[in-house]
């Protein structure tokens, strides 16, 4: 459901809206086609993930019931908070590679729904070092393959 760009765009919006409103910055957003990835940081300590969530979800609802999508957000969201051993570049590297790993795209670049409201992400360049969500990491011990978070 989230493959046109008109979706998107709306998306995007009411992303960068709900973001500001709830004081984060989007590092990272990557909408797939029945979800989508985000990295983002509280830019103070009022910040609160779960209100952002939730008024993003709540917001974005009612802009895709315009587009007759109806129930298009599951109850609750998987968080992670990084650690200090844990970059962000590589995250964001993550969360742009999911199209690549989905096979919806052959490079990151070429997914027309991914991008950053913090830097100019056409401008990014993975770093070596590799970030792997810690329940991916589990999955991949039990042999569990769903073919759209496989790290390379």
């Amino acid at each position: 459901m989230f493959t046109t760009s008109e979706i998107v765009d709306n998306l995007r919006r009411v992303l960068q809206d709900q973001s500001t409103r709830f004081q984060f910055e989007v590092h990272s957003y990557c909408f797939m086609p029945d979800h989508c990835h985000l990295l983002v940081a509280g830019r103070t300590s009022e910040a609160n993930l779960s209100k952002m969530i939730r008024g993003f979800k709540g917001c974005s609802a009612r802009e895709l019931r315009r587009f007759g999508v109806f129930d298009a957000w599951q109850k609750g969201f998987y968080e992670h908070i990084l650690r200090s051993n844990e970059d962000c570049a590589s995250a964001s590297a993550y969360v742009f590679e999911n199209p690549v790993r989905a096979g919806l795209a052959n490079d990151m670049y070429a997914w027309p729904f991914s991008g950053s409201f913090v830097f100019e992400w056409r401008e990014f360049r993975p770093p070596l070092e590799r970030f792997v969500p810690p329940n991916k990491v589990a999955e991949m011990r039990e042999g569990v393959n769903n073919g759209e978070d496989n790290p390379r």
